[in-house]
């Protein structure tokens, strides 16, 4: 995290046709947990609980993106700066996960474990919901930005 407030400043292009990579290994990566580990009927609506609350934060640490237009017709390009509340909101996601999650998963004999699979489906909803919803938002911005020759947003 240091190093990415290091370069809060420097702008980098946003590569709109590479943008559902990283929502398309996430997705793969749930689906092979899920696949592994099937949940069950509260380990679904955990997860869909997780997707809600991580597209709701993914959506806000877009907003909080820094975006804007150099260059002119076909040689424009969509340049994106991290916002520091943006950092902040993902350093503070991890600590309210250390707030609930002080001691770690448990383990399989523990009477907490059905707790702990609860509380891992949500976190993979959180993830894939962060994600998916995060890279849509940008995409979105980006793509009314160049369309509409805004400069700065």
């Amino acid at each position: 995290m240091a190093w990415r407030f290091r370069s809060l400043e420097k702008a980098r292009p946003l590569r709109l046709p590479l943008l559902w990579v990283a929502p398309l290994v996430v997705s793969a990566a749930v689906s092979l947990a899920l696949y592994g580990m099937p949940p069950s009927i509260l380990g679904w609506l955990a997860l869909l609980a997780g997707f809600a609350v991580g597209g709701g934060i993914g959506m806000q640490r877009s907003r909080l993106m820094r975006l804007h237009v150099e260059g002119e017709g076909d040689e424009a390009r969509v340049m994106m700066r991290q916002s520091p509340l943006a950092l902040v909101l993902v350093l503070a996601v991890f600590a309210v996960r250390r707030l609930i999650l002080p001691g770690g998963m448990g383990v399989q004999g523990d009477p907490h474990a059905a707790n702990a699979l609860l509380m891992t489906d949500a976190m993979l909803g959180f993830v894939l919901g962060m994600v998916v919803v995060s890279r849509l938002i940008l995409w979105q911005r980006a793509r009314s930005m160049v369309a509409d020759h805004i400069t700065d947003s």
